[in-house]
């Protein structure tokens, strides 16, 4: 007796896990909802800024958002910027997080790519969206390098003067990612 009721639960637990629609099981998946990381002392994306530019560390940093832009946007969405790099060389790159609780995305995207970002597919990455600005071409002028990207319901902005290519960067945006759930 014990045994069948132990089995009818098993069952019971089992069945409640998926949804049978016209005789077709199928298995419920949520995306488990990233958050904004709590701190900027983290330890794989300084890691990943310090491949690029050794000796990269986090650099605390005073906001003060002008209106109507990302960093404005990011912070008042339950958002963290953070600027890691060598301060004083002035080489580095800003990463912003910020939940999209109240759809800050589509707020946003519209002013992306009217600065010239376009949408691109991040490679090994499953985002929802990404748009990317890449803007400089000689050694002589300051590369601008952007990309922002949405995922699990984060917002994630990687910017950076002296990347030169997505390839420089998978690391960085990885490492971004990979914060929502430190």
């Amino acid at each position: 007796m014990k045994l069948r009721i132990a089995l009818a639960l098993a069952t019971l637990l089992l069945t409640s896990c998926s949804t049978v629609v016209n005789g077709v099981s199928t298995d419920r998946v949520e995306a488990v909802a990233g958050k904004v990381p709590a701190t900027c002392e983290i330890p794989a994306v300084v890691s990943a800024f310090a491949t690029q530019v050794p000796g990269s560390k986090f650099v605390p940093t005073h906001w003060q958002p002008s209106p109507k832009t990302d960093l404005e946007a990011a912070l008042n969405n339950q958002g963290i910027a953070c600027t890691y790099g060598i301060q004083v060389a002035e080489i580095g790159g800003t990463i912003l997080w910020a939940s999209n609780s109240k759809n800050v995305w589509d707020e946003r995207k519209q002013s992306w790519i009217d600065a010239g970002e376009t949408p691109i597919n991040l490679p090994g990455i499953e985002e929802t969206a990404a748009y990317i600005l890449q803007d400089g071409t000689s050694a002589d002028e300051m590369h601008v390098w952007r990309i922002n990207l949405l995922i699990r319901g984060v917002w994630i902005q990687v910017g950076a003067s002296f990347l030169q290519n997505l390839d420089e960067a998978l690391a960085i945006i990885k490492a971004s990612i990979a914060a929502i759930d430190y």
